[in-house]
């Protein structure tokens, strides 16, 4: 887990009042980020608050700049139905950044003591706090705004970096957060610290704040490189032959190059897509209820949408198209990228283990059960060439493979057939059956391939390690 500290001190105090004589108040992000083991996989894509287990990101993946911090008062919470208005907005860059001494830590990222203004926050009262890291929220979010302002908020760019690039690329991840938060000042007592400074200890109100970006990778357990044949050689089922995966390619994604560019900043849900829907915020994932993106309630049967490397455009591709554009994925280049964060080797429960590349950083992209998969649903493009009799075949044969992404709710392994349209693959029915939510790793990797051409996959939704504020002192 991520621990992130907030801390507040007052230069100055009567040691005995319940609120000390404040001279100035400063405040303090401390965040400290895990960079735990790789963590076991399992087979069932379940998606939801856990998914198969939880997961570590990258250095890249988990760097913070700063901190916005939105406060508002409401006893309801962030599901009120009432509009309160927002009481104090602040953004903290994060000024320095050191290594720990705690092996589970990677790195410890601070703003610095940043003077809050005098009166700005009631420490008599309690707040509920909204965070969000690595982005500047303050020219759009102000005390002249309300708690809907911030519900309804959408943003276009959720991490820096070109999504037609390589994934190594991407970096400055924004993250807000994973549920409600209250901060009881009220019921606390300020402690004196050997400094002589005060500080409100709120070690029992954690905050966690989650990636709004999800991440598709691939990974290739079941095979091995060959860099002389660009890819990763399979064994076919009771045969000689051999089955290369040279690229992958994303399609349908919903991104800043699309109109569907746009994610809700807090994740938004509802138990009926009936409508008049319903929306409720940062409650839990369960197979009954539905995530909503900005679009979803849009999405039905006859919408076209102008997605990034639609679908449409990817079958139509001959074989130099295909390799020439922005999304393909070569494998010798993800393979080569996997030192310079964009892919590790991997191990699973069964002791399996297996390159693991990243492919893309896509939005949410939550559907409707009405709508047009084809269209519609995120997924990807597996190319790979089949040689007859093992790798000495001169004129091996290029397969293109379709597959969207499930989110739960499938089976744990699927079967795909080459150059067949996923729009004529049967899905099962409910709206999160295919779909991309935030904060998952979607992993796709290859348990069979046999002399018909058709591939086995496995399918397995992680949940990103949650940047955690296990404390807060103020």
């Amino acid at each position: 887990m991520a621990p992130v500290l907030l801390t507040a001190c007052s230069g100055s105090g009567e040691e005995d009042n319940r609120m000390p004589n404040v001279g100035n108040l400063y405040i303090n992000f401390a965040i400290s980020v895990s960079n735990g083991n790789q963590p076991s996989m399992r087979g069932t894509p379940t998606g939801g608050e856990n998914g198969d287990g939880r997961e570590v990101g990258f250095s890249r993946e988990n760097a913070i700049s700063g901190i916005t911090l939105i406060l508002y008062q409401d006893a309801a919470g962030i599901n009120t139905a009432n509009n309160p208005s927002i009481d104090f907005v602040a953004y903290y860059p994060i000024v320095s950044t050191t290594k720990a001494d705690d092996a589970s830590v990677e790195a410890t990222y601070e703003t610095g003591y940043q003077k809050v203004a005098h009166n700005s926050i009631d420490f008599s009262k309690t707040y509920h706090a909204i965070i969000v890291a690595n982005a500047n929220l303050t020219s759009s979010i102000t005390t002249s705004n309300y708690l809907n302002d911030v519900r309804d908020m959408t943003l276009s760019d959720i991490y820096y970096g070109d999504p037609t690039r390589s994934a190594i690329q991407c970096l400055g991840f924004v993250m807000s957060s994973e549920a409600d938060q209250t901060l009881d000042f009220g019921s606390k007592t300020p402690e004196r610290d050997a400094a002589g400074d005060y500080y409100y200890d709120m070690t029992d109100a954690p905050v966690q704040i989650e990636r709004m970006a999800a991440r598709i990778d691939f990974w290739a357990v079941n095979g091995s490189y060959d860099a002389g044949k660009g890819g990763y050689v399979y064994d076919v089922t009771n045969s000689t032959d051999k089955f290369v995966v040279t690229g992958i390619m994303p399609f349908n994604l919903t991104n800043g190059h699309s109109t569907y560019g746009k994610e809700y900043l807090l994740k938004r849900l509802t138990t009926s897509l009936d409508t008049p829907v319903t929306s409720q915020w940062l409650i839990d994932e369960t197979t009954e209820n539905y995530v909503l993106d900005p679009m979803t309630l849009s999405k039905t049967a006859d919408v076209r949408p102008t997605l990034a490397n639609p679908l449409s455009t990817v079958e139509d591709l001959g074989e130099e198209a295909f390799h020439s554009s922005g999304y393909y994925h070569r494998v010798t280049s993800m393979h080569d990228a996997i030192a310079s964060g964009g892919g590790y080797s991997s191990l699973d429960d069964m002791g399996r283990t297996g390159e693991d590349v990243v492919v893309a950083y896509p939005m949410e992209n939550c559907l409707l059960p009405a709508s047009d998969l084809y269209y519609h649903a995120t997924g990807i493009a597996i190319e790979g060439y089949y040689y007859v009799g093992g790798l000495t075949d001169a004129s091996p044969t290029r397969y293109v493979y379709y597959t969207y992404l499930r989110h739960q709710g499938e089976a744990d392994s699927y079967d795909i057939y080459p150059s067949v349209s996923p729009g004529s693959q049967s899905t099962a029915g409910t709206a999160m059956n295919i779909g991309i939510v935030r904060n998952n790793i979607y992993r796709v990797w290859i348990d069979g391939v046999e002399t018909t051409g058709k591939l086995q996959l496995g399918l397995a939704v992680h949940d990103w390690r949650h940047v955690e504020h296990p404390s807060i002192y103020i």
